[in-house]
């Protein structure tokens, strides 16, 4: 059975990254498991056939061999980056919950060509080697990049190394795309959205390579679960009680704890599930205050359940994050968007409130009034969104994106690359010190690299971070009407 081996780029800048290369990952498993067992019952019905007939004749429509696929999913800055720039990426998670308007403001000034190239010349010189060594090391098929700076400098190792392999970028961006994620020179490009669609035409690249795929989520949520009352009994809910999910992406941010006091104090006739990602800080101090809500709620860290979780929900109320957005309509959910990250989340906002799948509640009260009116029996509103959710709901793009990329690789009677003169050829062209760090890398020996995630903590401007609020708790009430109004107002108050 011949193999072929599939890289994915991501870096741990929240969750959303890692959990669409596992969604694509878990889509191609399936996809693979499939074309096995079609082979191996096809395989079973032609020895039947001969043993009936005698001979050992050949169908000429047969199914090929099917293929093994070796997936290496690689958090690059992590594993392959040198200092500063690993520990700078780490900033991402307290930069979001401490002071999301610096992140902001950073990303706006960073989402043109000439900022781009400024800090591509700067950062290439310190991830450029590590990512040659990656490649070399694991010797894919092909290579797929699932975050938006992994994109120039990929194109840039590919052609140090003389390769031709095919690299392909899935944006997992809705509306507001970086700049960087379309970087000149990958063979296809993959995009959730018509909004996403849009700004890779005006970039003037060619129509041929693009792809609009939907957003990869876990093809768990193409699954059937059990039905809505043996998932509440499962979790220890009430079936007559209305049950809203609180989320706050792989960080835990979007003003997770405002909104849980919020609809405490509210006393409303509600039960809640509130998952806190990898915040452990709000996980502990939700469980340790458990006791004096008005209304009961079950506290959960990270999940893997996730599917499970939203079916016994009916109503989300979670930051503007992309995968859960997505993840939310897949399982018929209407949103309540209670926070996001300003820059790279507006277009979320847009995209929910242009659709009319949701509102946006940045403060208490807009919360506690939006919850009102779903659980609201007979709810017109409720009903409405629901039926939007199901018309916009692209649940299986993760098997779509994966039979994209798998159409990528090269033909099955093609040998690799890696084992061919080409390589051979080009191994001998290698610099001396990209050569001198595979061998370094082969033998085991660590440079020790200088950690500055506490000196940073100790900056007066880190500590200033620390004392700003959560841009949940602003007190800016917004018209939240699901309507273009609603759309402009929202464009205004972020200006």
């Amino acid at each position: 059975m011949k193999q072929r081996t599939i890289l994915f780029l991501i870096a741990d800048t929240g969750a959303g990254h890692r959990s669409a290369a596992n969604a694509i990952h878990n889509a191609i498993k399936l996809i693979s498991q499939q074309e096995q067992e079609a082979w191996q019952a096809q395989q079973v019905n032609q020895h039947t056939d001969s043993e009936t007939t005698g001979a050992t004749s050949k169908a000429t429509n047969s199914l090929p061999e099917p293929t093994n696929y070796r997936v290496e999913i690689v958090d690059v800055f992590e594993e392959y980056s040198r200092f500063p720039l690993r520990e700078a990426v780490k900033l991402y998670g307290p930069t979001i919950r401490y002071n999301p308007k610096l992140f902001g403001d950073v990303f706006h000034l960073s989402n043109q060509e000439g900022t781009v190239k400024a800090v591509q010349t700067l950062a290439t010189p310190l991830i450029l080697n590590g990512l040659m060594r990656l490649i070399t090391s694991v010797q894919p098929d092909i290579i797929v990049s699932i975050h938006p700076l992994l994109n120039h400098v990929t194109v840039h190792a590919l052609q140090e190394l003389g390769l031709k392999i095919p690299f392909l970028t899935v944006v997992t961006d809705l509306v507001t795309v970086h700049y960087t994620w379309f970087a000149e020179g990958a063979d296809a490009y993959i995009v959730p959205t018509e909004e996403a669609k849009r700004l890779y035409l005006q970039r003037g690249l060619d129509p041929k390579r693009l792809h609009m795929l939907g957003m990869p989520i876990d093809p768990k949520f193409t699954l059937p679960t059990e039905e809505k009352e043996e998932l509440r009994k499962r979790f220890n809910l009430q079936n007559d009680l209305p049950t809203v999910l609180l989320v706050g992406g792989g960080d835990g941010a979007g003003g997770l704890q405002a909104a849980v006091k919020a609809i405490s104090q509210a006393r409303l006739p509600v039960q809640l599930m509130v998952v806190t990602g990898r915040n452990r800080r709000l996980y502990a101090h939700l469980q340790r205050t458990r006791s004096n809500f008005h209304v009961q709620a079950k506290i959960f860290g990270f999940v893997h359940n996730m599917p499970e979780l939203m079916r016994a929900a009916d109503i989300i109320v979670t930051k503007a994050g992309p995968g859960t957005i997505c993840e939310a309509l897949s399982c018929d959910l209407p949103i309540i968007l209670s926070g996001y990250v300003p820059g790279q989340e507006e277009g979320n906002v847009e995209f929910v409130l242009h659709n009319d799948l949701g509102v946006l509640a940045l403060d208490p009260r807009t919360l506690v009034n939006e919850l009102r009116k779903l659980i609201k029996p007979g709810s017109e509103i409720l009903q409405r969104r629901l039926a939007n959710a199901r018309n916009i709901s692209r649940a299986r793009a993760s098997f779509d994106i994966a039979q994209c990329i798998l159409s990528y690789l090269p033909a099955p009677e093609t040998g690799s690359i890696w084992q061919s003169r080409q390589w051979q050829r080009q191994q001998q062209r290698l610099s001396g010190r990209l050569r001198s760090s595979i061998r370094i890398r082969r033998q085991g020996v660590r440079v020790r690299r200088p950690v500055i995630s506490k000196t940073l903590l100790r900056n007066p401007v880190m500590r200033r971070f620390a004392r700003t609020r959560d841009i949940s708790e602003n007190s800016t009430t917004l018209d939240t009407s699901p309507n273009e109004r609603a759309v402009k107002r929202f464009r205004r108050i972020r200006r």
